[in-house]
């Protein structure tokens, strides 16, 4: 039955503990359907790990549902927060098109740009930018490594060329009317030197090249390289295509024919199979701004006459590369160890003659350089951080890689190109039983621990980490060891081999971003940080949850050898490459960065992230913007505390069928606030003996009643508890300080979260700032992120696992009551160190993470 006031047409006032309760049913629907799309990306990421066969039909029905689901979450987050992020919508509807071009059969966002800008280039973008063009996008915009950057005239482009001109439908008779590819290239070459460029294709290059230009290098020669779409791929197409280098910008559109005829050469037309059409093998061209090179070289990230060793080979040579890659000149050659710090194992100096002859024999002979025989032509330290680009190129190309690269003037290394390096056949692989067998020897420090958030078998010393650790200070290929699985760790989980946390599970951001980099992750393994020393070799197994102390030799071709290789390749993973280039990528890692808006979402992640981090600040803000500051008849709390407490409920967190005006803790369902008060109820640590104020507290207490007249507090209200069955918002008016505690509490870590808030106190300035710090140090060894400003304490965590949160919310309700009075006893800073052993003492050892 309605309610009396209902059934009388009597209008109910809408209440602010309404409007809150509203706000939080939102919340919860942004993060169950936040979850729901999570568990589905991390489904797609798992089907190209090999683990699932699928099919287009599966993906349109994944794609579709994750789509539309976001869209829910969007207008979730805007009915919070008044519409603030409408803009997000027209964002979104953008992203959605572009994934279903994808699953249409369509080239994706960028197939109608005749030029792409550099800053969308990656690997799967092979189509658009050519084989070349996609892994140099991967340097650059994934890896963040240091590469020329300029444009691409993409595929596209070149067929606009090419249709422009009716060079495909000419070239085509010529193919037909001879076989002699002598013969073709000739007549062929001649309709190239007739042809002309299209304007929109002109004014495309044009307008890239004045924006390069206009950049920070200020460039004015330029290198026009090839970029085919089979080039790199499962023919090299090595050296069969020109380029150009050291052009003047007004020559920059010629030289982009010069090699776009380069795919009809003669030896290309003797390299690719006769009969096929001049529409196949499309051409992309790079321009990039030229970089005077003092050295160059190649790097093989494995040996080719050793592949199996653990070692990478590197050549150098005074200024360009051309002689070196053409084999007129082998100048110095060196041997590294591939695993950090990269130790140089052999190197072989040599001094070429005039005209690249074989070395002069005077072996102190000086070069132009200045430098002797025996001096290198890269230093110690430049071969390192070769070598650690080589292995990072390798982990994310996922092959042993063949790299072109040079030294400037100022320098700085320069990678010009990044291609699979052709190894020859290595002896048989070990099968999984064998690699286990292998394992088993080994002594095991930590088993049976942990999610699985992305399959792969990895070795490498521990390093401790939290998301504050430096990504550059982390030694590529180390295991990362942390407490949490914080999406700030995004740029040591593309350096490490493998990544542990005691906090995590498989949807977590940080977990998406894992498996985008095929990096092994095992997440919520406990008690990782404390099991796993630093500096000590270990082998990771994901799949058997278990960690290795010491070293199994492991095939080069390891996800082959350990069968986790995608079962089905072809359009399908293409396709779903592509499709979750759109979805799984994190951008957006640090709420606190001047980067974290709306307008930087660019993947469907990017979006989940935005929304879930501006709900619990809509959540928190609502309560301290002084919108909700009464409980008005909301009923009381029969306990013992020195306090009297309201409490609003707003969603199955009271069991009060009479609506009551009293109720008893026994009648408390919400979770969080149950740990809440169990902490608050122990008497041990409320101190009930009246304060004892000195005259300057006295002087200053005085004060602050007519300051808070005049600059109203919005955490000022009467003690309030607003919960439900997995929420707690608890605001608190002890004396002259003021608490909130905002807390969700739910069996997915991701969700989870605590906000502390404290400030004031009666006693002097310098008093209230002591207690403040010593607020903050527990704060700390709770793991909270803490930031302190006076007598102002705010403190954060998120992502805990609930055992571990239900610990920390006991701690805090303890926390609350003994600091209840304690600003007029911080006589000295010895009083901080003072109360804060007191206060461990009295709660004995904080619970490790995992449980109370």
């Amino acid at each position: 039955m309605s309610p009396l006031w209902r059934r009388r047409g009597i209008v109910r006032r809408r209440t602010p503990a309404d409007a809150f309760g509203a706000l939080f049913n939102h919340f919860r629907r942004v993060v169950t359907i936040n979850n729901q799309i999570l568990e589905k990306i991390a489904d797609l990421e798992r089907v190209l790990g090999g683990e699932y066969i699928y099919d287009i039909i599966f993906l349109q029905n994944a794609v579709t549902d994750i789509v539309e689901k976001g869209r829910h979450v969007i207008y979730h987050l805007n009915a919070m927060s008044d519409d603030r992020y409408h803009l997000l919508y027209e964002r979104y509807t953008t992203t959605g098109d572009q994934l279903a071009d994808i699953l249409a059969g369509g080239p994706g966002p960028y197939g109608p740009m005749l030029v792409l800008e550099w800053e969308v280039l990656h690997r799967d973008l092979r189509h658009l930018a050519g084989g070349k063009g996609a892994s140099l996008g991967e340097v650059v915009n994934s890896l963040e490594l240091p590469s020329p950057v300029g444009f691409v005239v993409s595929t596209t482009g070149y067929r606009r060329f090419m249709e422009g001109n009716d060079l495909f439908n000419r070239i085509n008779e010529i193919l037909r009317q001879s076989a002699d590819p002598s013969v073709q290239s000739t007549r062929i070459s001649e309709l190239f030197a007739r042809a002309r460029m299209p304007n929109d294709l002109a004014s495309a290059i044009s307008h890239a090249l004045k924006k390069m230009r206009s950049g920070p290098l200020h460039p004015e020669r330029f290198a026009v390289r090839s970029s085919g779409v089979d080039e790199d791929g499962e023919r090299s197409f090595a050296g069969q295509f020109q380029s150009f280098l050291d052009v003047p910008a007004g020559e920059v559109a010629t030289a982009c024919i010069r090699v776009m005829a380069s795919r009809f050469s003669e030896r290309l037309c003797r390299y690719i199979d006769s009969g096929t059409a001049a529409e196949a093998a499309p051409m992309a061209v790079l321009v990039q701004p030229m970089v005077t090179a003092r050295a160059s070289g190649v790097l093989y990230t494995r040996d080719p006459n050793n592949p199996e060793a653990e070692t990478l080979v590197l050549s150098a040579v005074m200024g360009p590369g051309e002689n070196l890659v053409a084999g007129r000149d082998s100048g110095d050659r060196f041997v590294m160890d591939r695993n950090h710090p990269f130790t140089l194992l052999a190197s072989n100096i040599g001094v070429p003659g005039p005209g690249g002859q074989e070395p002069a024999p005077d072996p102190m002979l000086r070069m132009p350089s200045g430098l002797r025989r025996g001096s290198g032509i890269v230093d110690v330290a430049h071969l390192r951080q070769l070598a650690e680009y080589g292995i990072l190129l390798e982990k994310r190309l996922e092959s042993p890689q063949d790299i072109e690269w040079c030294l400037d003037a100022a320098g700085n290394i320069w990678i010009l190109q990044s291609r699979p390096l052709r190894l020859p056949a290595c002896r048989e692989a070990p099968t999984p039983d064998q690699l286990t067998a292998e394992l088993a020897k080994l002594p095991v420090l930590m088993a049976g621990k942990g999610h699985i958030c992305q399959l792969g078998l990895a070795g490498g010393k521990v390093v401790q980490v939290h998301e504050d650790t430096p990504a550059e200070s982390f030694p590529v290929g180390g295991v990362a060891v942390s407490h949490y699985a914080s999406p700030r760790l995004a740029e040591i989980v593309r350096r490490a081999s493998a990544i542990i946390t005691d906090i995590g599970s498989p949807t977590s951001h940080l977990a998406t971003i894992a498996r985008e980099y095929r990096t092994p992750a095992l997440f919520g393994a406990e008690k990782a940080t404390t099991l796993l020393p630093d500096g000590v070799y270990v082998m990771v197994d994901v799949e058997e949850q278990t960690v290795y102390e010491g070293k199994v030799e492991l095939p080069i071709d390891l996800p082959r050898a350990a069968g986790l290789l995608p079962l089905i390749s072809n359009r399908e993973e293409s396709m779903l490459r592509r499709l979750l280039r759109l979805i799984s990528p994190l951008n957006l890692t640090n709420p606190a960065s001047s980067a974290f808006r709306m307008e930087n979402c660019r993947t469907v992640h990017d979006f989940l992230r935005f929304c879930h981090e501006r709900a619990v600040a809509e959540l928190i803000s609502f309560h301290t913007s002084g919108k909700l500051v009464s409980g008005g008849g909301a009923p009381l709390l029969q306990t013992d505390l020195p306090v009297k407490l309201r409490i609003i409920d707003i969603g199955r967190g009271l069991d009060n069928p009479a609506n009551d005006k009293r109720v008893t803790v026994e009648q408390v369902t919400s979770m969080p606030f149950r740990f809440l008060l169990q902490g608050l109820m122990d008497a041990s640590f409320w101190d009930l003996e009246p304060a004892h104020f000195g005259i300057r507290d006295f002087l200053s207490g005085i004060t602050r009643p007519l300051s808070m007249l005049t600059n109203t507090q919005p955490y000022s209200g009467e003690n309030l508890a607003i919960i439900a069955d997995n929420y707690c918002n608890l605001s608190l008016r002890l004396g002259y300080h003021f608490n909130i505690i905002d807390c969700y509490l739910s069996d997915e870590s991701d969700d989870n979260h605590v906000y502390f808030r404290f400030v004031g106190g009666f006693a002097e300035a310098g008093k209230r700032e002591r207690r403040a710090v010593m607020i903050s140090q527990v704060l700390a060894g709770l793991h909270f992120k803490v930031e302190v400003k006076g007598d102002l304490v705010l403190g954060k965590v998120k992502m805990l696992e609930r055992a571990h949160l239900e610990s920390i919310l006991v701690h805090l309700g303890e926390l609350v009551a003994f600091t209840r009075q304690l600003d007029v006893k911080m006589v000295d800073d010895a009083a901080v160190e003072h109360f804060f052993s007191e206060f461990i003492n009295r709660v004995g050892k904080i619970p490790e993470p995992g449980g109370v």
